[in-house]
């Protein structure tokens, strides 16, 4: 443990209101020691973004080169072994910290944010991204930050630019469109119920979500489980099917949201010249934020594109 890397501790016997308050701690000593980071939230300021409204959705488009590494990320298995990992402790940039959470991640400032107080929550040891193994920690943070943050979780073959090394993601609440389309029923249906847990299917976004709310963490693990193995089933697989979630915390309830994928990025990804178009979606795109990274992406993009590119990678499960 590199112990110049740790700014703060955080363990179980604090709560969320420690845990808000070192987060902003942290961001006011970076921004005064890390200069790359002071940029990265510069460039937030200049960032340029417009609303777009799609078949029963509402989705945002934002211009932000400084996301053009993670969009345009290299996954395939070969490029990853041969390259260091840029979350392990060791390769973190010099003047970066953390706070150290339950002993086992470190909380950090993304520094190529997509909006104001954007974090990285890296495992401290180099393991593969993986859900179901990791899913407490994940309900964990969504506790502990409190309702007044989302935290999100990309899968290792569908949006993690370090799919070789564990971590999650945290932004403010309220940044992220799908947030408010979740709360109206009028897109949910009641897929099953039992005791204090809901199963919903969100329908008329223009992609596949599964809604699981809950107060009791056994029972989303219980459903997350379900829905993993039945996924594995249809797309014939033995690994983690692809998949993004998003995890909403407030009023003592968990609102977990899963986007099952059929593929990571759309066919217009790989083309070339004048006809490709940046946009890899991940967690933030599935909840209607859609990040691009060139400018003529970024003008050029309509309905009719965002709703095509949500049903190429998105996966029917109901």
């Amino acid at each position: 443990m590199n112990r110049q890397k740790i700014f703060a501790i955080l363990d179980e016997e604090k709560d969320a209101n420690s845990l808000t308050e070192l987060c902003s701690e942290l961001l006011a000593e970076q921004i005064n020691t890390w200069h790359d980071l002071r940029k990265a939230y510069e460039y937030l300021k200049d960032i340029k973004a417009r609303d777009l409204p799609c078949k029963g959705s509402s989705v945002r488009i934002q211009h932000n080169p400084g996301r053009v590494k993670s969009s345009t990320a290299n996954v395939d298995n070969a490029h990853i072994n041969s390259r260091p990992c840029f979350l392990c402790l060791n390769n973190l940039p010099e003047a970066q910290k953390g706070i150290l959470y339950r002993s086992t991640y470190l909380i950090l400032y993304n520094p190529a944010p997509i909006c104001h107080s954007h974090f990285t929550i890296a495992h401290l040891y180099h393991r593969p991204q993986s859900i179901l193994e990791n899913i407490d920690t994940f309900l964990n943070l969504s506790h502990d930050l409190g309702e007044r943050w989302t935290i999100l979780y990309n899968g290792p073959r569908c949006g993690a630019s370090a799919p070789d090394h564990l971590h999650f993601q945290a932004i403010p609440s309220g940044f992220l469109p799908i947030e408010r389309e979740i709360l109206e029923e009028k897109n949910l249906t009641q897929v099953k119920i039992y005791e204090n847990v809901r199963i919903l299917h969100a329908k008329n976004i223009g992609r596949e979500a599964i809604t699981i709310e809950v107060h009791d963490t056994t029972a989303i693990t219980d459903e997350l489980v379900e829905i993993l193995t039945n996924m594995k089933i249809m797309v014939k697989t033995d690994e983690e099917p692809m998949m993004n979630i998003a995890c909403f915390y407030n009023n003592e309830k968990y609102r977990l949201l899963v986007f099952p994928r059929a593929r990571h990025r759309p066919e217009a990804f790989f083309k070339e010249g004048n006809e490709r178009i940046v946009v890899s979606p991940a967690v933030v795109e599935m909840c209607g934020v859609i990040v691009t990274p060139a400018e003529k992406d970024f003008e050029r993009l309509d309905a009719q594109t965002v709703e095509g590119i949500y049903r190429e990678v998105s996966l029917s499960y109901f």
